[in-house]
C-alpha cells in the first residue's frame, strides 16, 4: 500500500468554496498575464514608432537644412578627383566580404567590438586594377599607418598592383608614421615612400619561438599524454621539454633565414635597395643610430628606406596645391576613397555562364565552425555541396593559408574535394602563406598544387595531446573508484591513463601517419617507403617543396586560376570567377535570421547594432574547452610580417 501523503487526496480540496477560490486565482493570474503581455507589446510598438519617427524626422531635418543652407545648389567639381586614396589602418582580410545589408551590419558590429577597421584584400586589388585603366586617376596614395599583420604573399599581391600602376604611368605613393614589416613590403613597390619625421620603418627580421611548460606542469602535478608520429612534429614539444630540441631549432633557423631571404628579395623591387644591407646587425645598427643622435627617421631616409620626411598634413597640403582641395574640408586634397571608387563601378557584367569557383581555407581546421568564415569541415562541406549542384562550375581553386588542425575534419574536407572531382570538376590548390599538416592532407585531393613564394608547405605528421590531473587530485585528497564492464569504458580523472588505453592512442596516431604518407605518395607520385625526406613532420619553403615534389609550380593566386581554366579546357577569359563563401547569417537560427533581417529594414541602424552586439557577444562567450584548444594546435607558429 502506498502511503505517500502527496498521493492522498484531501477532502478539503473538494469543498465548493475551495474550488471557486482556486478558479478565481487562476482567472486572476491569466488576466494579469494578458494585461502584462498587452502592455509590453504596446510599449515595444511605441518604442518602434518613436525610433522610426526619429529616423524620419532626422532625415527630413537634414534635407531641410540642406535646402535652407543652399547646399543643394553646390555644383560638383568640373572634373572628378584625380587621387585614389586607400586608408588601410586595421586588418586586411584574405577572405572575401559578403555584400548584403545583413553582412555589412555584421562587419560594422565586429569592427566596433574589436576597435579596428577591416579591409578586403580582393577589394584593394580590384580598386588598384581599375585605376590602371582609369584616365581620371592620376595619383594613388596608400596610407599604411596602423595596418595590421599580413602574410608575405598577401603583401606581394598588393605590391604587384602598385607595379602595374607604375607601368601604366600613374604616380604611386605611400605614407605612414611607422611602417610594419608587412606594410613596408607593400611600400617598396610604390614610386615614393613618405615617412613621418618622428616615425620609423620597423624592420626587425623574423623570429619563430615557443613557450615551454614542462617544469610548470611538473610543479602543478599535471601529466601530459603525448602521442605523435613524425620526428620533427614539434607542436607537442612545449609540454615535454623546457627548450627547443637541436633538430627542430636547426629546422626553424633555416626556415626563418629562408623567409627573411624571400622578404629581402621582395624589397629589391625598390631599386635603391637592391645592393643595400636591408637590416644591419644589431651592433652596427645601434652604432649608426648613435651617429644620428637617435633620429631614426633621418637615418632611414639616408639609407634609402624612404624618399622624403613629411607629416600627413604636409603631404595633404602639397597634394591639395597640385590636385585641388576637397569641397568638404580645407587642406584636404580632392581624393576618392577606394571603397567609394568601387561602389561607383557597380557589379561587373557576367562574361559567361561557365564558372571557376574560389573557395577559402584560412586558419586552423576544425570540425564545426563558430562562424561561416572558419576553416571547418561543416562550412567547407556546405560550400562544396552547393558548388556540386551548380552545373556551370567547371573548376575549383582552393585558397589555403592554414597551419592544419583536426585530422577528422581534414579528411572530411579531402573527401568532399575528391567527390567534386569525380563529378568532373577540376581542382587546383593555391597556397598563399601556409599549407601545413591537415591543410596539406586536404590538398592531396587536388589535380595540381601551386604555392606563392615564401609559403610554408608540409608538416606531414600526426599528433594527439591530452592532460591528466590525477596526481594533483590525489595530493588534495580526491580519489576515484568504481566498476566497469570494460577497461575502455573507464574515464580516468583521478587515476592515471591505463597502459592499454595509451597503446590504443599510439596505434591510432601511427595508423593516421601511415595513411597520411600513403595519401601524399599516391597523390604526388612519391615513394611511400622512402618518406623520410618529405615527411617526418618537416616543413619546407616553396622552392624546397617544389624540389621534393610536394607542389607542382610556384605561382600566385592568378596563376592557379589560370591553371584551373586550362584544366577545364579554356583560359581565364572564358570563365566567370566566383569567390564562394557562406553568408554570415548562416550562424543564426532560422528565427534569429528572420528577426535580424526584418530589423535591418525596419529599425534604426543604432538599435540594429545594439541587438546584434548582444547576439554576437553571446557567441564570443562560448569558448572551446582547454582540450579542444589543445587538439587544434597548429603544426607551427604561422609566420606573419
Amino acid at each position: 500500500m502506498n502511503n505517500d501523503p502527496r498521493l492522498t487526496e484531501n477532502p478539503e480540496n473538494r469543498h465548493p468554496c475551495t474550488m471557486v477560490w482556486r478558479a478565481l486565482l487562476w482567472l486572476g493570474a491569466a488576466l494579469t498575464f494578458i494585461r502584462n503581455f498587452i502592455c509590453n507589446a504596446v510599449m515595444l510598438l511605441a518604442m518602434l514608432f518613436i525610433f522610426v519617427s526619429y529616423q524620419v524626422a532626422s532625415d527630413f531635418m537634414d534635407k531641410a537644412e540642406t535646402v535652407i543652407t543652399g547646399q543643394l545648389e553646390k555644383t560638383k567639381p568640373e572634373q572628378p578627383p584625380q587621387i585614389l586614396y586607400l586608408p588601410l589602418a586595421g586588418q586586411i582580410s584574405e577572405l572575401p566580404f559578403g555584400q548584403s545589408q545583413f553582412e555589412q551590419m555584421f562587419r560594422q558590429v565586429n569592427d566596433s567590438l574589436s576597435g579596428t577597421q577591416s579591409h578586403e584584400l580582393l577589394a584593394i586589388e580590384n580598386a588598384l586594377q581599375k585605376a590602371v585603366h582609369d584616365d581620371d586617376i592620376k595619383y594613388v596614395l596608400l596610407n599604411l599607418e596602423g595596418m595590421g599583420g599580413i602574410s608575405l604573399p598577401a603583401a606581394q599581391r598588393i605590391g604587384d598592383k602598385l607595379k602595374a600602376l607604375n607601368d601604366a604611368g600613374k604616380e604611386t605613393a605611400v605614407m605612414a608614421v611607422n611602417y610594419s614589416q608587412g606594410a613596408y613590403l607593400i611600400a617598396a613597390s610604390a614610386q615614393k615612400i613618405y615617412l613621418d619625421p618622428l616615425g620609423s620603418v620597423g624592420l626587425k627580421g623574423i623570429a619563430l619561438s615557443s613557450l615551454y611548460y614542462r617544469d610548470l606542469l611538473n610543479k602543478l602535478s599535471i601529466t601530459p599524454y603525448i602521442f605523435r608520429a613524425g620526428h620533427f612534429k614539434s607542436a607537442v614539444a612545449p609540454y615535454t621539454r623546457d627548450s627547443m630540441s637541436p633538430a627542430v631549432k636547426a629546422e626553424y633557423q633555416a626556415l626563418a633565414q629562408g623567409l627573411w631571404s624571400d622578404y629581402e628579395k621582395a624589397l629589391h623591387s625598390r631599386r635603391v635597395l637592391s645592393r643595400s644591407v636591408i637590416l644591419p646587425q644589431a651592433e652596427d645598427f645601434v652604432r649608426s643610430l648613435e651617429n644620428y643622435q637617435g633620429d631614426l627617421a633621418l637615418m632611414q631616409l639616408e639609407q634609402n628606406l624612404a624618399d622624403d620626411l613629411k607629416t600627413k598634413e604636409q603631404i595633404f597640403a602639397s597634394l591639395s596645391a597640385q590636385y585641388g582641395q576637397s569641397i568638404d574640408e580645407r587642406f584636404i586634397p580632392a581624393m576618392l576613397d577606394y571603397r567609394d571608387y568601387l561602389a561607383d563601378f557597380g557589379t561587373d557584367q557576367v562574361k559567361t555562364q561557365d564558372k571557376i569557383a574560389v573557395v577559402y581555407g584560412v586558419g586552423a581546421i576544425t570540425d564545426i565552425g563558430r562562424t561561416p568564415s572558419d576553416f571547418s569541415a561543416d562550412n567547407l562541406a556546405a560550400i562544396l555541396s552547393s558548388l556540386a549542384k551548380d552545373l556551370d562550375v567547371k573548376a575549383l581553386v582552393l585558397y589555403l593559408n592554414s597551419p592544419g588542425g583536426l585530422a577528422s575534419a581534414s579528411e572530411e574536407i579531402r573527401r568532399a574535394i575528391e567527390l567534386l572531382r569525380t563529378d568532373g570538376v577540376k581542382v587546383v590548390v593555391s597556397v598563399q602563406g601556409m599549407a601545413a599538416s591537415g591543410a596539406y592532407w586536404a590538398a592531396t585531393a587536388s589535380d595540381a598544387i601551386y604555392a606563392a613564394p615564401g609559403s610554408v608547405i608540409g608538416s606531414i605528421g600526426v599528433f594527439s595531446v591530452g592532460f591528466g590531473i590525477h596526481q594533483l587530485l590525489n595530493q588534495v585528497g580526491v580519489s576515484q573508484d568504481g566498476v566497469y564492464t570494460h577497461e575502455f569504458a573507464r574515464t580516468p580523472v583521478a587515476e592515471p591513463m591505463g597502459e592499454n588505453t595509451r597503446r590504443f592512442y599510439e596505434l591510432s596516431v601511427q595508423h593516421s601517419y601511415r595513411t597520411f604518407i600513403n595519401l601524399v605518395a599516391q597523390a604526388r607520385k612519391l615513394d611511400a617507403k622512402n618518406y623520410i625526406p618529405w615527411a617526418e613532420g618537416q616543413v619546407f619553403l616553396t622552392d624546397k617543396a617544389l624540389q621534393l615534389g610536394l607542389i607542382d609550380k610556384v605561382g600566385t593566386l592568378d596563376d592557379a586560376i589560370e591553371a584551373a581554366a586550362e584544366l577545364a579546357g579554356g583560359n581565364r577569359d572564358d570563365f566567370n570567377i566566383v569567390h564562394a563563401t557562406l553568408p554570415q547569417d548562416q550562424r543564426l537560427s532560422t528565427l534569429e535570421s528572420f528577426i535580424f533581417k526584418a530589423s535591418a529594414r525596419l529599425l534604426p541602424e543604432e538599435l540594429n547594432r545594439a541587438l546584434f552586439e548582444l547576439r554576437f557577444l553571446r557567441d564570443q562567450n562560448s569558448k572551446p574547452s582547454l582540450n579542444q584548444q589543445i587538439l587544434m594546435l597548429s603544426a607551427m607558429q604561422q609566420p606573419e610580417l
